[in-house]
């Protein structure tokens, strides 16, 4: 059985290519990124569940008991809960194993729940925390195995060595992904399952008529996601685009074919990259080729989204403001708003990369300063430490050091970070948690 006080933690995600075509049959490539949520639990013997949203400032407490009997309810065809929701439970509840758990082990325990990840802008957000969720309970009730390699640390020591980490098993990973996307889909409905296979795998993957391919020869690649706070909905946006294929389907089609060998072509190169930076020595003179490459890609996917439609003068602002400073972005995920991803390659000037989040931030958007490729879920073993008393700044998201994060310190690239120009007027406002859009 699992250690009664440990950490989870899984990072959200950005489509790098492929968003819209992906439905017309064609390639995507999504990353995880270094913005992540984190989940604290703590055995406890006060007879509750008790679940703490730090950035929502909520608390929710549920009594053993009633759990149980809302879990009979869900059974009962006499039952006043929706049919449909009926119906989901018994689907995921026939997915895994879990059929016989020790009751005691789950009715008394305290999570914890804090994220940097900003709500219902195409990052994540949801599945982030669908993946912890559902890591914390198989991991308590004892469904994944206890990692061989993991170890107490202090709860404030930071960096911590690869081979300190909690290694997952292939089989907890398949497991802890099938339980997320069960978990998306109360949440969206039908998810594509790209956003929690991201955050359950990391790195980078391929989607394609429904096949998920798992990256892991990736390079390191430093970006700034840039959030223009409009909302937008993603099922308007691809409803308002098929009806114009259905149009136009000879202007269109072709269109869709171009966005998806960008994707192809971006997995060419991101391969080629992660040979040079692997070579010893790197070889530097070859990879600005490749950088180049990657940087007509971002340009050309981007004016093939104006193209399509798909666009938003909040975007087209973010991709002028990078240009000026010779910085290439697109839009990520749905795009009617929501964010960008700017390619900062090395040799790129920290001035540009400062005026670029200054000029971004007046205007009143939010920028993160990140690191593509980040690892996936990761479970650690903590000193026992209450957590009751934890609040949105109290530290819990920086339990770990993430892959991607030790490999932007070893090449001097700035670690993730939201970098804001608060003024008396807008104050420094919490990150909400849950992304309640649907968001692909």
């Amino acid at each position: 059985m699992i250690s009664p006080s440990f950490t989870v933690t899984a990072p959200g995600k950005i489509i790098l290519h492929g968003e819209h075509a992906v439905v017309y049959g064609k390639k995507a490539v999504a990353a995880a990124i270094d913005l992540r949520t984190t989940l604290k639990l703590e055995a406890t013997n006060d007879g509750q569940f008790t679940l703490k949203l730090l950035n929502f400032g909520t608390t929710c407490r549920w009594k053993g008991e009633e759990l149980q009997q809302d879990v009979e309810k869900l059974g009962r065809d006499g039952s006043c809960w929706p049919q449909d929701g009926r119906k989901l439970f018994k689907r995921s509840f026939d997915l895994s194993e879990v059929k016989e758990v020790d009751e005691r082990v789950i009715n008394d325990a305290i999570m914890v729940v804090n994220t940097s990840l900003p709500v219902g802008a195409g990052l994540g957000s949801s599945a982030s925390y669908c993946v912890c969720l559902s890591t914390a309970l198989l991991a308590v009730t004892g469904k994944i195995s206890q990692p061989s390699m993991m170890r107490s640390i202090p709860g404030d020591e930071r960096e911590l060595c690869q081979n300190e980490m909690a290694s997952l098993s292939v089989k907890d990973l398949e497991l802890i992904c099938k339980w997320s996307l069960e978990a998306e889909k109360l949440v969206h409905g039908k998810p594509s399952g790209i956003d929690n296979s991201v955050c359950t795998y990391g790195a980078v993957l391929t989607f394609q008529d429904g096949t998920i391919e798992h990256l892991s020869r990736i390079p390191q690649l430093r970006v700034l996601i840039t959030d223009t706070k409009i909302p937008r909905s993603t099922k308007k946006l691809v409803a308002g685009l098929r009806d114009r294929c259905q149009q136009l389907p000879s202007v269109y089609n072709p269109l869709f074919d171009a966005v998806g060998a960008i994707a192809e072509e971006s997995c060419v190169y991101l391969e080629k990259l992660y040979q040079i930076q692997a070579a010893s020595p790197p070889e530097e003179e070859n990879s600005q080729e490749h950088y180049c490459m990657l940087k007509k890609l971002i340009d050309l996917n981007q004016q093939l989204l104006v193209t399509l439609g798909v666009s938003h003068s909040s975007l087209d602002q973010v991709c002028h403001v990078t240009a000026k400073h010779g910085l290439h972005s697109k839009l990520t995920g749905a795009g009617g708003g929501g964010c960008t991803f700017t390619l900062v390659t090395p040799g790129t000037r920290e001035l540009s990369v400062s005026s670029v989040t200054r000029e971004l931030t007046t205007i009143g958007f939010d920028v993160w300063d990140t690191c593509l490729g980040a690892q996936g879920v990761t479970l650690i073993k903590m000193l026992s430490q209450s957590i009751r008393s934890s609040g949105p700044n109290s530290g819990v998201s920086s339990a770990i050091l993430p892959r991607s994060e030790a490999l932007c310190r070893s090449s001097h690239i700035r670690v993730p970070q939201l970098i804001v120009q608060p003024s008396a007027s807008q104050p420094l406002r919490p990150i909400p948690l849950l992304d309640l859009g649907t968001i692909h």
